[in-house]
């Protein structure tokens, strides 16, 4: 180098010019791509942003139809129609009784007008059979307002009424006869006297202990229970105060008359006795009995020479009618019509002087006048205009005076005492316009984000939004996957890895990954019929042909493969090196195994079992065939229960409108899914990262 620096200048020109510019700066070394490579450039350009897109669309389309369903306005048929023609300027008008209620300030719909309900009046007559006793009981409590009789109220019940302050009001309705029957083949019994009728249904053990030239056969009793005023009024007729001998036998007790019917015609030398009605309907197969030598008619119940007689009643409270419009309405209507009806439910008609004091009875209980001519008896109460009339009238109480008050409560509801909408015409902008009578209505219904999680029953067509249901069955079927699928999975990944030689290895991965190329339809009827049939050689009848725990066993199968391929992949990549040290420390390889291999794989294994349980939430045939076709809010495994994507595919396969509640109430499901096993994957990644080893 010469003390002027030429050389060393020319030797950074010639260095320069070399390496093409300046060498200070990062080479690139890469070959210039040719115009194939381009091409598969821009090609896997295209489906990298197509994945993306088409995630971003599937995303989209699921929120927009998920947000739709807890906000458009949604339609539920309420199975209530409009009860006769209303035009456009009616604002009130009866519905049919059937269907949900309507709710006050909702909106409805009739064809495509809204109407905003201002006011909704369910209008219902509420009746159960408890037996006079127990009718009584709930009256004199104040559950009810009207109590069937087929007896006359006690001194304690009257006691027991008045301790809360309710004063029983009687009006006799008609008279009935009970009427003792017994099986057509039983031909040899077909009278008997009431000492003959203490016996059959006390301490006789045969029919042929009361005559001797009756059968030598054991009696069948079946007789009402003893909450019911049949009992009390045979028991008193025939045994006094001793009513307790009708029950030394052990009879077959009922309150149920049409379940007493069906015993006498079952068995040969079978006896009971109900109201005349009930015999009334099945004459033809059962054979009444005649009492002291006479026939139950409508002359001998009137003479009083039939000895099973006796008068029917309903009981009400001054109070309740005074206050409760409708009751005293519908008692009105009671006494003018019974008469219409009561021969034709198989009673007999209280006679002129027992109709017109129950009559008398309505109009001093409220609190008008009673004329002091009675001879008109048709015209003593006032008239009702029904369709006027609202209110929920709870009656309880004897199954013998039932039918005859269901008869009068069909005719008052046909009459106009229906459930009644005030509304608001041509809401929401849409016009007021004439509608048929039987039109049905439909009403507005949005779920809430409370009740979509929180609820227990999922039937969007009737207004119920709860999807726990669903989500408890998915997370059940999924963990008993899980149960079967890691240690089985676990297992073969650690045998296939640390255990099998090479060319085994390479025989039966392939091999067990097949497992994966079944279709899952195979698999779920596989689950139906080997699995399910497996359990219910275990477990007996109480595994349902469709169960959680066959579908959950035949998903974890399904999914051995994933958790093999994935959990033995993970241990394979351990470096030979952490094995080898582990044998240098004189551990065997089950050691090494357990407490090297897998330690050091665990954020791969883990993975594999977040991957895995994503794959059975998501897991659809299986399911959908195997686990059963209903919401059912259950943790017993063996019952059947519908999962999240087992619903999708039922209720997708069906009829669905555009837009309906249900149609919407798919996609609601699908976000949900959506979101678990998005967090399952976001799990999944956060345990790789925790847990990663760098070798």
């Amino acid at each position: 180098m010469t003390p002027s620096g030429k050389p060393k200048r020319a030797s950074k020109r010639l260095m320069d010019d070399a390496l093409g510019g300046d060498h200070r700066k990062k080479l690139n070394l890469q070959a210039k791509p040719r115009f194939h490579e381009r091409i598969i450039y821009i090609f896997l350009l295209a489906c990298g942003l197509l994945s993306i897109l088409t995630t971003i669309g599937i995303v989209a389309v699921l929120l927009n139809e998920a947000v739709s369903f807890f906000t458009r306005q949604q339609w539920s048929t309420t199975n209530k129609a409009v009860f006769a023609e209303i035009s456009e300027d009616i604002t009130t008008f009866s519905t049919t009784a059937s269907g949900a209620s309507l709710e006050d300030g909702g909106i409805i719909r009739i064809g495509q007008e809204q109407l905003l309900v201002e006011r909704y009046e369910r209008n219902a007559i509420e009746m159960a059979i408890t037996g006079t006793g127990g009718g009584f009981e709930a009256f004199c409590a104040g559950d009810t307002v009207i109590n069937n009789a087929s007896r006359a109220i006690t001194d304690a019940e009257i006691a027991a009424c008045a301790d809360n302050d309710i004063d029983p009001v009687a009006f006799r309705v008609g008279t009935d006869a009970l009427a003792v029957v017994v099986n057509p083949n039983n031909s040899m019994v077909n009278d008997a006297t009431l000492a003959e009728l203490a016996l059959i249904f006390g301490e006789a053990e045969t029919w042929q202990d009361v005559r001797d030239e009756w059968p030598d056969e054991p009696i069948m009793r079946f007789i009402p229970g003893t909450d019911s005023g049949t009992f009390d009024f045979f028991a008193e007729t025939l045994y006094g105060d001793e009513t307790d001998r009708m029950l030394a036998s052990d009879p077959v007790t009922s309150e149920d008359d049409d379940q007493l019917t069906r015993g006498v015609r079952q068995n040969t030398y079978a006896v009971g006795f109900f109201g005349y009605a009930y015999y009334a309907e099945d004459s033809d197969s059962l054979k009444v009995l005649n009492i002291e030598d006479v026939t139950p008619s409508a002359a001998t119940v009137e003479d009083g020479t039939y000895a099973l007689a006796r008068p029917l009643y309903i009981y009400s409270d001054a109070t309740y009618m005074q206050e409760n419009h409708a009751v005293a309405a519908f008692i009105d209507y009671y006494l003018v019509h019974v008469n219409e009806d009561i021969e034709t439910v198989g009673y007999f008609p209280a006679s002129e002087d027992s109709l017109t004091q129950a009559k008398v009875t309505w109009l001093e209980a409220m609190g008008q006048d009673v004329p002091s001519d009675l001879s008109d008896v048709d015209r003593l109460l006032p008239d009702v205009d029904l369709y006027q009339e609202n209110g929920i009238i709870e009656i309880a109480g004897s199954s013998t005076v039932a039918p005859l008050t269901e008869r009068i409560a069909d005719r008052f509801h046909e009459d106009g005492f229906l459930p009644r909408v005030f509304v608001e015409r041509g809401y929401n902008d849409t016009q007021a316009v004439t509608h048929r009578a039987g039109q049905s209505i439909e009403m507005e219904e949005r779920p809430t984000l409370v009740e979509f999680f929180t609820g227990t029953e999922w039937i969007p067509a009737t207004g119920e939004f709860g999807v726990l249901p669903l989500i408890t069955s998915t997370l059940i079927i999924s963990a008993i996957a899980m149960f079967v699928s890691i240690p089985l999975g676990l297992g073969a990944a650690i045998y296939l890895s640390e255990y099998a030689r090479p060319n085994v290895r390479k025989t039966l991965k392939p091999i067990l990954e097949i497992l994966a190329g079944i279709p899952t339809v195979v698999y779920g009827y596989f689950a139906l019929t080997f699995m399910t049939p497996l359990l219910r050689v275990f477990f007996g009848d109480e595994v349902q042909i469709y169960n959680m725990l066959a579908a959950g066993i035949v998903v974890g199968i399904l999914i051995i493969p994933l958790v093999t391929s994935m959990s033995e992949d993970a241990l394979h990549a351990v470096p030979d090196a952490l094995r080898e040290a582990s044998f240098g420390l004189g551990a065997n390889r089950l050691e090494t195994s357990i407490k090297v291999v897998v330690p050091a794989a665990l954020s791969g294994i883990l993975a594999a079992f977040i991957v895995a349980v994503s794959r059975a939430i998501g897991e659809t045939m299986i399911v959908a065939i195997a686990a059963g076709s209903g919401p059912n809010f259950t943790f017993n495994v063996f019952e059947g229960a519908e999962t999240m994507t087992g619903h999708i595919a039922r209720i997708s396969g069906g009829d669905l409108s555009y837009d309906s509640i249900d149609y919407n109430s798919i996609f609601a499901i699908g976000l949900t899914l959506f979101v678990m096993t998005l967090g399952l994957n976001i799990v999944s990644r956060w345990i790789t990262n925790r847990f990663r080893e760098e070798y």
